[in-house]
């Protein structure tokens, strides 16, 4: 028996022999190692470093000793326990070297000595002990007598055959069952810590316990953990590769032992199918295009060599070889050969020894590791163990060919587009505020006909909120450009080889980030009736019903529309890759859907709906402002141009919310200003009502400060209530060694979100009847709650705040909570579960049974001693009775057992009742272990109510957000918002005194910053300001601050002005600048005009236009020509608000006495002294600037003086070529007009025309 359990253990996973009868043999001389103690010798000589350092708060190595209570047992098996938290780390477990199926000892005879068999203690067949390699400094050496009961372990293979959960790790004797708080990344950095403490440690011997101890060999010690903080290097995105080169090793990492292989010498560096000679699954080469880049072709020769659990390693690898696969292996996750690599150079983890490369990390720390793969642009794959070995042997009972290992199976992967919050993870952390999207995107492109058709799908995998979409676009992808600079798209997913080339270029600028994934035409990325097809199968909307946004694509019978094909395409998509992901139920099961139009495709339809009214006249009716991903970039909206942060950005001067579904909400209405008078009106009254009132804003602060992200952790319970999850998904069978830690993130997510509401009903209890009172009809109905009514649907854009509190007080009342957030397991009370009410009710009806039934066999026997014995299950309830009162035994007792004096029995009776009674225990177990998922799902069945509580909250946060703006920043003033019909003869106009651009004033100061005005379309002044002026003047900033205003007065804000007037816009265009797009193959003068181009073909008559320098990218006559037909179309057609800045001094000439053009430059004090010496005064003032004074700026430059004078000799004989020229044009124009006027005469005008011919002879020849 002991040698057959031996052998079962040893060659668990040691790899297939190639030599008939060698793995017996031996299996055979390994056996007498339990009995003879040279298992304990063989585990010491893995190490003989002294790890002295203790551990904070969990520890990492188990203790194995032998459990007294299992000794009856014959099965071998090691019971794992904590390990006292001042002892120290061994190194890792000689069984990782089989499961690798190398060894880092030398082969050495087993010798068998006499005096160890003396002095060793007796051992049970079948018990296996395994020796700890530590001596920890604050510990004394001990006799051998009393060092046996210290025998511990790294940690235990998974594959050892346990009996229960305490043996199993999962108990309460968990190896990390010493925290008693969860572990913050602080706390992972502490055990850094100290794992580097103990590589810089130089090696010790192990004292000796027992004389007769075989020698070992010294093994440097290993580490699972990365060095300290300080020693940590910061890594940048490198892009993830499956494999090294062997050539070109990791250039960083954390110090290697001189013992231990170091990166690019490991076996995987030098195999040629991983490299040169690399396939996919299905054979293909990297330049096939079938080729998969995901797959890999193993080939079967170098998988007979693996041993089982590495092939089952490499088999998951082959289909996952864009991923890191964290792989478990007991209660740690183990990282081999390419994957090793990465763990090495980005998460600092320390290679094992060996030629086989391999790290890893226990099983808690799996959330800090995963997020800075994630972090950094990886995938990772967690495998889990989903099978024990008991299960193992049931299932290879059935089996025909004996399986060698237990089942794993991949229960996640994550990517930054996919970074969904599962119960591995720490709470929800409130840094990360911003919504990140994963992007499905399905091009039609006919190249004759220049025309581009795109389906889109959109999701924020955080919130499960899902944005589908289709839309024409124009050959520049004017309208994606937009759509990627209002989300942060951090994924793509498109089809292989369906994508233009013009299209992959404004992906690869629009979101040079993100990470891709291409994948196969109908097989990955479905069409899309397949992926009706799909939805219908897995039931995504079987609970909710079809989203409105979904069925905006379809017929009546779920036919997709010809204008529906691309974007359920697109859907197709992406529900194919969050499937790969595993999160495809979680998502799309909250039916959170909405449209995702266009912003130019709303004003177009808004447009068409005006009927029998003007362009010029017809007032506005589209909802929302266009921003395009020109203008948000040009006035740096979410981000500013130096490096691309938030720093300085408008939304940065803007935002002062306090939640982070505020946050979200806030860059909604950021990039959405409104466009409808009233709406602008309302919310700018609130702002003004809240910006009076500064303690009530900080009361509403204070409370909305201690609300977590309720939006977020919606979806998380959404996940975790959910049945599919709970009975389907891989992590339902996932074996882990933590449960309990997770049982408590879980509770304890769960009460911050009661917590949080409980928060919010005060919030309208103390606040709410303030509100009430106010002016401002939003501020009257944003707390204002309402009865929860079926078939009631209150508009929550208005505020009607739902009333929850029936519904907290149930969920309050429904468990112990602290209870349950101190074990991790909700018992619930009373009327809450039924089936957990009938299995309790059962068990109650069973156990007075009983008792009568014990009165009865007391009264029949005459005998009060009578009682019942017995604990375990199947001998409870055993009625122990004196064999005094057993004169006349009744013929149904049956012996059951027996101590001196008493007769235990069993009855008929007691046989029913225990049968009953186990049914109930067992039903009731059921109930409770599904406990926290029924109570979660329980919650999430008024997902629709929670939702709009949160949406109220988030719209209080942001008016509190602008009214702090208006209060605190100093002069800020409110916006008057008018009709242009009602206030200035129909015509569109702007009127802002003493403007200061926001985020300038904020970076430089606002005492440091010049106002100017801006005045546009009034009386007096034109629709359009031509403004010149010297370089660096401030020409830029002023047409930038104009925008910068009207886009705040029409979010709903006060504006830095000392007033500001205005009708609404429709739309901003910026032309400003033009960066050469080299990789494009687009010049400076093709920007210039692409972007003009869009500005001429969609500006309305509301619309503001700013252009900067238009022409620069060509020659000067052909640059003037070009900016004077454009101001011309500019002011004739479309008559918009324009504000032009140029250095074409003949074209300002053209529009001196043009009442539609008000001429303007910035001011500037020339040195009287030295005319190269200016002084800018960044102040705008009335007509035309005489020079650009491009000589002054070259100065300032610090140009080398002898380039300035050759500059300046050639301006002046420039300047003075250009004005003969002019005086010559002029006279060539208007004799050109008399001309015209001498042709239009007839016959009467031939001797003027001949004296006019003569006169142009004359001009030809000067």
């Amino acid at each position: 028996m002991k040698q057959k359990t031996q052998s079962s253990l040893l060659n668990f996973f040691s790899p297939p022999s190639s030599e008939g009868g060698s793995s017996k043999k031996k299996n055979a001389a390994a056996a007498p190692t339990s009995s003879n103690g040279s298992s304990k010798k063989k585990a010491g000589t893995k190490s003989e470093t002294k790890l002295g350092s203790t551990r904070k708060k969990i520890e990492f190595s188990p203790k194995l000793k032998r459990n007294p209570a299992a000794k009856e047992k014959e099965a071998a098996h090691v019971e794992m326990e904590d390990v006292d938290k001042a002892s120290g780390v061994g190194s890792k477990r000689k069984a990782y070297e089989d499961f690798l199926g190398t060894s880092s000892e030398e082969d050495e005879p087993i010798k068998t000595s006499k005096t160890t068999k003396e002095e060793k203690p007796k051992k049970r067949a079948g018990k296996i002990v395994i020796e700890d390699d530590d001596d920890s400094d604050d510990e004394p050496a001990a006799p051998a007598s009393r060092r046996k009961s210290k025998t511990t372990t790294r940690n235990v293979v998974e594959e050892w055959e346990q009996d229960s959960p305490e043996e199993r790790g999962d108990g309460e004797e968990s190896e990390f069952s010493g925290a008693e708080e969860e572990l913050s990344d602080d706390d992972i950095d502490d055990l850094v810590d100290e794992e580097s403490e103990e590589e810089s440690k130089p090696p010790k011997k192990r004292r000796k316990s027992a004389p007769a101890a075989t020698k070992t060999k010294k093994v440097a010690s290993k580490s699972f953990l990365s060095p300290p903080p300080a020693a940590k290097k910061k890594w940048g995105n490198s892009t993830p590769t499956s494999s090294t080169k062997k050539s070109a090793p990791l250039a960083d990492g954390p110090a290697l032992p001189s013992s231990v292989a170091g990166a690019g010498n490991h076996i995987h560096d030098s195999l040629p199918w991983l490299h040169e000679e690399r396939r996919d699954i299905n054979g293909n080469t990297p330049d096939s295009p079938d080729y998969d880049p995901r797959t890999l072709k193993i080939p079967p020769e170098f998988v007979k060599k693996e041993t089982p659990a590495m092939v089952q390693w490499w088999e998951v690898k082959s289909r996952n070889m864009d991923t890191v696969l964290f792989f478990k292996v007991g209660k740690f996750y183990e990282l081999f050969h390419m994957d090793a690599d990465i763990g090495f150079k980005e998460l600092n983890l320390i290679y094992m020894k060996g030629d086989k490369a391999h790290s890893g990390f226990p099983e808690i720390a799996y959330s800090k590791m995963s997020s800075q793969l994630v972090a950094k642009g990886y995938r990772v794959a967690r495998v889990e163990q989903t099978e024990t070995p008991d299960m193992l042997k049931v299932r290879n009972s059935s089996l025909a060919k004996k399986a060698k290992v237990v089942r794993r199976e991949v229960c996640s992967l994550l990517s930054i587009g996919t970074n969904t919050v599962s119960f591995l993870d720490a709470p929800i952390s409130s840094q990360d505020q911003v919504s990140k999207y994963l992007l499905a995107l399905k091009e039609a492109f006919d190249a004759t006909q220049k025309s581009v058709r795109f389906g889109v799908c959109m999701v924020d995998c955080s919130t499960g909120a899902f944005q589908l979409s289709e839309f024409d676009d124009t050959e520049q992808r004017d309208r994606l450009k937009t759509m990627f600079a209002q989300f942060h798209v951090v994924e793509i997913v498109t089809e292989r080889f369906n994508i233009s080339d013009d299209t992959k270029m404004v992906l690869k600028h629009a979101a040079p980030g993100a990470i891709r994934s291409s994948l196969r035409v109908g097989k990955e990325f479905w069409d899309a009736s397949k992926a009706i097809d799909e939805i219908e199968r897995a039931g995504y909307f079987k609970e909710h019903g079809w989203p409105g946004a979904v069925l905006y694509f379809l017929e009546m019978d779920k036919v997709v529309k010809s204008e529906g094909q691309l974007a359920i395409s697109a859907l197709g998509g992406c529900i194919w890759h969050l499937r790969r992901c595993l999160i495809d139920h979680e998502l799309l099961s909250l039916c959170n859907f909405k449209r995702y139009k266009p912003s130019d495709e709303e004003a177009r339809e808004a447009r068409a709906n005006r009927e029998a009214m003007s362009a010029a006249k017809a007032e506005l009716n589209q909802q929302y402002v266009v921003l395009d991903s020109q203008t948000i970039q040009n006035l740096e909206v979410l981000c500013n141009s130096f490096n691309g942060s938030r720093s300085g950005a408008l939304i940065d001067i803007m935002d002062k919310t306090v939640t982070s579904f505020g946050r979200r909400m806030f860059q909604e209405w950021v990039l959405k200003p409104l466009c409808k008078i009233g709406d602008i009106q309302e919310r700018l009254d609130a702002v003004e009502e809240l910006g009076t009132s500064g303690d009530l804003m900080m009361e509403i602060r204070e409370f909305l400060r201690k609300l977590p992200d309720l939006e977020r952790l919606l979806s998380r319970i959404h996940a975790l209530g959910s049945a599919y999850r709970s009975k389907e998904h891989p992590d339902s069978r996932a074996i882990m060694y933590e449960s309990q830690i997770y049982n408590v993130r879980k509770i304890k997510d769960f009460l911050a979100v009661l917590n949080g509401f409980d928060e919010a009903m005060n919030l309208t209890l103390e606040l709410g009847p303030r509100l009430s009172q106010s002016n401002s009809p939003i501020l009257q109905s944003l707390l204002k709650r309402y009865a929860i009514e079926d078939g009631v649907q209150p508009d929550v854009n208005r505020g009607h705040f739902p009333d929850l509190t029936e519904k907290l007080e149930f969920f309050k009342r429904s468990f112990d909570q602290a209870s349950a957030k101190k074990s991790g397991v909700i018992v619930p009370q009373a009327g809450i579960d039924p089936e957990f009410d009938a299995a309790c009710a059962e068990i109650a009806e069973v156990e007075a049974e009983l008792a009568d039934y014990l009165s009865e066999q007391r009264s029949a026997l005459r005998c009060r001693q009578i009682s019942y014995w017995g604990k375990k299950k199947e001998d409870r309830y055993q009625l122990e009775v004196p064999e005094s009162a057993l004169s006349k035994q009744p013929k149904e007792y049956e012996l059951k057992s027996r101590k001196k004096g008493y007769k235990r029995f069993h009855t008929p009776t007691i046989r029913a009742l225990l049968k009953r009674l186990a049914t109930a225990e067992e039903q009731k177990e059921e109930a409770l272990k599904d406990q926290t998922r029924r109570i979660f799902h329980k919650f999430d069945e008024d997902y629709k109510y929670w939702m709009k509580a949160v949406q109220c909250l988030a719209v209080l946060d942001c008016l509190v957000s602008l009214g702090l703006l208006s209060s605190q920043s100093e002069g800020y003033t409110k916006p008057e918002v008018v009709a242009a019909s009602a206030a200035n003869d129909g015509k569109p106009f702007i009127d802002i005194e003493e403007g200061v651009h926001p985020c300038v004033a904020a970076t430089y100061g606002s005492g440091d910053f010049i106002p100017n005005d801006a005045q546009l379309g009034i009386q007096g002044k034109g629709q359009m300001v031509l403004l010149s002026g010297p370089n660096m003047g401030g020409k830029s900033t002023l047409l930038r601050q104009t925008c910068v205003l009207t886009l705040m007065a029409q979010i709903g804000s006060f504006v830095p002005a000392a007033k500001c007037r205005l009708s609404p816009v429709d739309r901003i265009f910026t032309r400003i600048g033009a960066s050469d797009r080299i990789l494009a193959g687009q010049s400076t003068l093709f920007v210039e005009l692409a972007e003009t181009a869009t500005i001429l073909n969609h500006a309305t008559s509301h619309s503001l236009v700013i252009l900067d320098e238009l022409g620069r990218g060509t020659s000067t006559f052909d640059g003037t020509a070009i900016a004077y037909s454009v101001v011309e179309h500019l002011l004739s057609d479309i008559q918009c608000r324009t504000m032009f800045a140029t250095h074409y001094h003949s074209l300002v000439e053209e529009y001196v006495e043009d009442d539609r053009v008000s001429l303007g430059h910035m001011g500037c004090i020339v040195d009287p002294e030295n005319e190269r010496k200016v002084t800018f005064l960044y102040k705008l003032e009335d007509g035309m600037c005489p020079k650009s004074y491009g000589i002054n700026v070259a100065m300032l430059a610090k140009l080398p003086d002898e380039v300035i004078e050759c500059a300046a000799k050639k301006s002046e004989q420039f300047e003075r070529s250009l004005q003969a020229n002019s005086h010559t044009e002029l006279e060539n124009i208007r004799l050109a007009q008399k001309v015209r006027e001498v042709l239009a005469e007839g016959e009467a005008g031939i001797d003027k025309l001949k004296q006019l011919w003569e006169q142009a002879r004359n001009a030809i020849r000067a």
